[in-house]
């Protein structure tokens, strides 16, 4: 199983979540990260600041109905999340 995704996380390309769409699930005391989440600028284009979204969550695990994001899962910009919680895990 991988490090769950929360706010504050980043992905390969050093883009780190700043705005989740589910605020009801907390993970480390953080939103815990779902598709469609977004997050500062790892390059320009598909890479831009807002224009990257979290993509190709557990098809198994939700928060809010939507699945939530895991350490190794590609972003809509192409870079994988990176970290993660150190003790919440999921398939």
């Amino acid at each position: 199983m991988a490090a769950a995704q929360r706010n504050g996380d980043a992905n390969t390309g050093g883009g780190v979540i700043n705005s989740v769409p589910q605020t009801t699930v907390k993970c480390n005391g953080e939103n815990l990260s779902v598709n469609g989440s977004k997050g500062t600028a790892c390059g320009i284009g598909i890479h831009a600041a807002t224009v990257w979204k979290t993509a190709n969550g557990s098809s198994t695990v939700f928060a809010g109905g939507i699945a939530i994001n895991r350490t190794g899962d590609a972003d809509t910009c192409t870079h994988t999340r990176t970290g993660g919680s150190d003790n919440v895990f999921a398939g």
